[in-house]
């Protein structure tokens, strides 16, 4: 199973960058009144920040690859630096679904994939800024075949246990 994050992941990169953009740009636009040959200086930073955004962004984008094979999951991602991480199943501890705010406000979550072996509390694998409901049946579909039980399903075996007894 083979799948990609939201293209949204494009929107919030330049969303991350409008704080940087916005501050460059009002000094520009104060070194225009007070000093123009000086505005000249943060007016080309932004220019070459905005157009190596513009060629980075699609590239980033474009370079992520997710999928869950038949025994781990797997990962690849990076335009400069390229990172391709592979986490088999039975070393798999937990699988968490989490959200930012902007991330609930755009329809996607994270699906981070925990072993013990970094011993640290980051996943060892993240599906990053995939579409909700794609994020709600990876984790569904990871905890099944790590054999992660969620309570109602741990609630129904210890009931036919006792049955059993």
């Amino acid at each position: 199973m083979e799948f990609k994050p939201s293209p949204k992941l494009k929107f919030i990169y330049w969303l991350y960058a409008l704080p940087a953009i916005v501050i460059l740009a009002f000094i520009t636009l104060l070194l225009v009144v007070v000093a123009p040959p000086a505005a000249l200086i943060p007016l080309i930073v932004l220019a070459a920040i905005v157009i190596i955004l513009a060629i980075w962004i699609p590239r980033f984008y474009n370079s992520i690859t997710y999928s869950l094979e038949n025994d781990h999951a797997y990962s690849k991602f990076g335009v400069w630096w390229k990172k391709e991480k592979r986490v088999p199943y039975n070393l798999v501890s937990e699988v968490r679904l989490h959200q930012g705010p902007l991330q609930r406000k755009l329809g996607l979550a994270n699906v981070d994939v925990f072993t013990p072996a970094t011993g640290t509390l980051r996943p060892e694998l993240s599906f990053f800024q995939v579409d909700y409901e794609l994020a709600l049946k990876l984790q569904e579909e990871l905890r099944r075949r790590v054999g992660i039980l969620t309570t109602k399903e741990r609630r129904v075996i210890e009931e036919e246990m006792l049955e059993e007894l």
